[in-house]
């Protein structure tokens, strides 16, 4: 088995032969564009020892969209993702990656292409009208190209990965705003009532993520023993919703309730049973906590439309409906409830993670335990 690698220009290209199985005749192939006659000497050696080992297969001549929608995500569906990762992904190829690097041989691809796709997905216009698609979409049509990319070339359909070296952009975290302790209880009292009350006393008083509301059904619900289940989750990927489930197994968790909520929630169950009746035959039995009229359940994106409007009705200062989680924290925090017990409630899967979002609670508790302290045995 011979090879051997030789400077061409300002780059290196690496030259090996292998024997044709059905003549025997020898063929020499090549790989050229290395920077440094290093990287040509270790793809060399990585290629004959394919070639010793029977695992090495020539370049094929494939698209981007052959890589993507013939190879890649039909070995995702294998590996048991949520459902709603599988729709991301799906959505990424489709709606991004495809319509801009579709006809791109995969070989071909470079560091240029990727910048100028995540330029063309700053401004191109999302499901929803906005201009401009968010940092996290871009980032993640970024990242599905190079996971395949990578997987195509640690599974021998190209000879190596020509994104290896690409980072993907960054994704500036939304700055936190939350509401002080008076500023929750009128929005509460703004919303007592409200078809939806029950909801949005889930939201402030015990931080649900939105799509955990959305998905939340009534088998997971045990008013008997005052608690229900994150089980269940509804996503919104692109622009259409996705039943799926919590991420992590520390976003599966028991969340307790008080009498409070206990009643709110019978009073919903009882408003609702009601309306089935009204409803008659045209009512869709889906099971959700929380769905119009007719049992359907909500889009995500209707929580964030309804609360804006009835932030706006109680004339408070506007925070994001994601924002009433960090609220609902903040405000644990700033009563003494340890971050341990917040975690838990958070879903978490660390403390630390807790403790980045709330430190800046910290300080005031720890001032607080201090006077306390001081008052106790000071007098």
């Amino acid at each position: 088995m011979r090879g051997f690698v030789r400077q061409r220009g300002t780059t290196y290209t690496a030259y090996w032969e292998t024997r044709d199985p059905a003549t025997g005749k020898r063929r020499q192939h090549t790989k050229g564009g290395f920077r440094t006659r290093r990287d040509a000497q270790r793809h060399l050696a990585s290629v004959l020892g394919a070639v010793v080992e029977g695992r090495w297969t020539p370049d094929q001549p494939l698209t981007v969209r052959q890589l993507l929608a013939d190879h890649w995500i039909p070995a995702q569906r294998s590996r048991g993702l949520r459902p709603s990762t599988l729709a991301q992904y799906q959505g990424a190829i489709e709606w991004y990656l495809v319509p801009a690097l579709g006809a791109k041989k995969v070989a071909a691809l470079t560091p240029a292409d990727v910048s100028s796709l995540v330029e063309r997905l700053r401004t191109t216009r999302s499901a929803t009208g906005r201009e401009g698609l968010s940092e996290r979409t871009v980032q993640v049509a970024v990242s599905v190209l190079k996971a395949a990319t990578k997987w195509a070339a640690r599974n021998g359909i190209v000879s190596r990965d020509p994104l290896v070296g690409v980072e993907r952009p960054r994704v500036q975290r939304a700055e936190m705003r939350t509401w002080d302790e008076e500023q929750a209880r009128q929005f509460l009292a703004s919303v007592r009532g409200d078809r939806l009350e029950a909801a949005w006393v889930l939201f402030l008083t015990r931080g649900l993520r939105r799509g955990e509301l959305a998905g939340l059904k009534w088998d997971a619900v045990d008013l008997a023993n005052e608690s229900l289940a994150i089980v269940s989750t509804l996503l919104a990927v692109d622009g259409k919703p996705v039943p799926s489930q919590p991420k992590t197994a520390s976003g599966r968790r028991s969340i307790p309730l008080d009498d409070k909520l206990v009643a709110l929630l019978r009073s919903h169950e009882k408003a609702q049973k009601a309306e089935r009746l009204r409803a008659g035959e045209a009512w869709e039995s889906s099971g959700f906590v929380f769905c119009d009229e007719l049992g359907r359940p909500y889009h995500p994106d209707f929580w964030g439309d309804r609360f804006d409007a009835l932030v706006k009705a109680a004339d408070l200062p506007r925070i994001r409906l994601h924002d009433l989680r960090h609220t609902a924290f903040s405000l644990m925090a700033k009563a003494g409830v340890p971050l341990k017990v917040i975690q838990e409630l958070a879903g978490h899967s660390t403390p630390a993670i807790t403790m980045s979002l709330y430190v800046h609670t910290v300080p005031s508790m720890a001032r607080d335990a201090g006077e306390r302290l001081s008052a106790t045995l000071l007098g």
